[in-house]
């Protein structure tokens, strides 16, 4: 089975351990055919201690990736990335978003206004607010996301639910305004099996969205949001079994922001 991960992160965000190696070798030893970095693209200094590498590491994170995909290139398929929060902030330097030795970029939400909402030191701020008003303000970002035309895949698309927390609200047609836009946009969508690591115990995105998903001809990809070598290619065996379920026979692959389809 042909297999990708798109979604792993190295030492250079602060959060993250081990070596490239250690994550090539495991991915290698997972058969899988491509693994693609998309670590954290820098945030602003006030907000960047342990979550993403500075600016100046930029080069040095892309030139740390082309050197191990031309050693193990006999091996595996290296793919270069970035997981960029949204709304773009100053601390990312624009080229980057038309640089044409990425594969692919990652578009993803970990903030509400200067809330990081995602991070567990800051888990109760769910308490202070209206949850529907969580959700409407976090898929109103993630469509943003899509409308950019800066990215190539959605990142964890409803982490939002991370610690738990569920609307009351139905919020389906939001969701397939937003899919009808990823579909004509042809956009992937991940299947981050990470969530399946964190409190929700279960997959970004759930299975109901995956299954509109299927519906709407929104194509998707595989992501374990590894940051950890024994975290690449996590559980993609329930993964694959979900979508396949569902109905979809292949997945994304990306080269120089080119999007192809992989048979699974």
């Amino acid at each position: 089975m042909a297999l990708v991960d798109y979604h792993n992160h190295t030492y250079l965000c602060e959060h993250a351990s081990g070596s490239l190696e250690d994550y090539i070798n495991a991915a290698i030893t997972s058969d899988l055919i491509e693994l693609g970095f998309s670590d954290h693209a820098p945030l602003p200094l006030e907000i960047r201690d342990g979550i993403t590498m500075h600016p100046e590491e930029t080069e040095v994170y892309i030139a740390l990736l082309e050197k191990n995909r031309d050693i193990y290139r006999d091996k595996i398929d290296i793919k270069l990335g970035f997981e960029i929060d949204y709304p773009l902030r100053e601390s990312f330097n624009r080229q980057y978003l038309s640089d044409t030795r990425l594969d692919y970029l990652i578009g993803s939400c970990h903030f509400l206004g200067d809330w990081a909402f995602d991070q567990s030191r800051y888990a109760r701020e769910f308490e202070n607010r209206d949850i529907d008003g969580i959700y409407y303000e976090y898929y109103s970002v993630i469509l943003d996301i899509v409308l950019s035309g800066y990215f190539n895949i959605i990142g964890h698309f409803d982490i939002i639910k991370k610690f738990g927390h569920r609307p009351k609200m139905d919020f389906r047609e939001t969701i397939i305004g937003i899919a009808k836009m990823i579909s004509k946009k042809d956009i992937a969508v991940e299947i981050n099996t990470g969530g399946l690591r964190k409190p929700v115990r279960e997959i970004y995105p759930s299975d109901d969205i995956i299954t509109l998903f299927y519906n709407m001809n929104v194509p998707i990809t595989l992501g374990s949001d590894s940051h950890a070598s024994e975290e690449v290619g996590y559980m993609f065996d329930s993964a694959i079994e979900k979508i396949k379920k569902v109905g979809y026979k292949k997945i994304s692959g990306f080269s120089k922001r080119k999007r192809y389809d992989i048979l699974i």
